[in-house]
């Protein structure tokens, strides 16, 4: 995915307002050993007839889905969001919550000399989030390794999230780690509603 990065057929594009490209660790995602089977493009449009013609008609994005064996598209509705990513926020959206499940994205600029605590703890989050019967799926997702890190999350509802995120003794420690520290020199966490989740194969 790394080589599609910069590629200027991908990144101007008519109505596209932010792009992403992002590898993922093996198991939950949450590992320094990266999953070369799957990874993850998160885009913002002006609205969805951009989208619907860039899937359509840009021919890098149709070369990655045509060289992959499987895909899942979801259409988000950011309802809470708070921080920036590169100095903006392209989540920005006047939403609310619907009463279904929600999709979670958390990103961080990790500073390098918080590196090690950071790797440490991750071990600790995915055992969490793996045994919490709330969550229907999680991955740790990167735009550079280690550095550079976000993950995503589908949950049940919105209270699910909230009881994980609050109950958990691992997160919660993590949580007050991370900010008595100071590891992130830049982060975002968004909640939006799922609009639709379709699977390609």
């Amino acid at each position: 995915m790394g080589a599609y990065t910069f590629n200027k057929n991908l990144i101007n594009t008519d109505g596209l307002k932010f792009i992403k490209l992002f590898g993922t660790g093996s198991r939950e995602g949450f590992s320094l050993i990266p999953d070369f089977s799957s990874y993850v493009i998160i885009t913002s449009w002006k609205n969805d007839h951009f989208r619907k013609k860039f899937i359509a008609k840009n021919s890098i994005i149709n070369e990655i889905i045509n060289r992959s064996s499987s895909r899942v598209e979801i259409k988000i509705d950011p309802y809470s969001f708070k921080g920036s990513w590169n100095g903006i926020n392209p989540f920005k959206n006047d939403s609310s919550y619907n009463g279904g499940k929600i999709i979670v994205i958390t990103r961080a600029r990790v500073r390098f000399n918080k590196l090690i605590n950071f790797l440490l703890s991750t071990s600790l989050a995915s055992k969490s989030i793996r045994s919490y019967n709330g969550a229907e799926f999680y991955k740790g997702i990167g735009e550079l390794p280690i550095i550079e890190q976000a993950t995503l999350s589908i949950w049940k509802s919105e209270q699910s999230m909230i009881d994980f995120s609050y109950s958990d003794k691992n997160h919660l420690k993590i949580i007050n780690k991370a900010r008595k520290d100071k590891w992130y020199s830049e982060e975002l966490f968004v909640r939006s509603n799922i609009i639709s989740l379709k699977e390609y194969n």
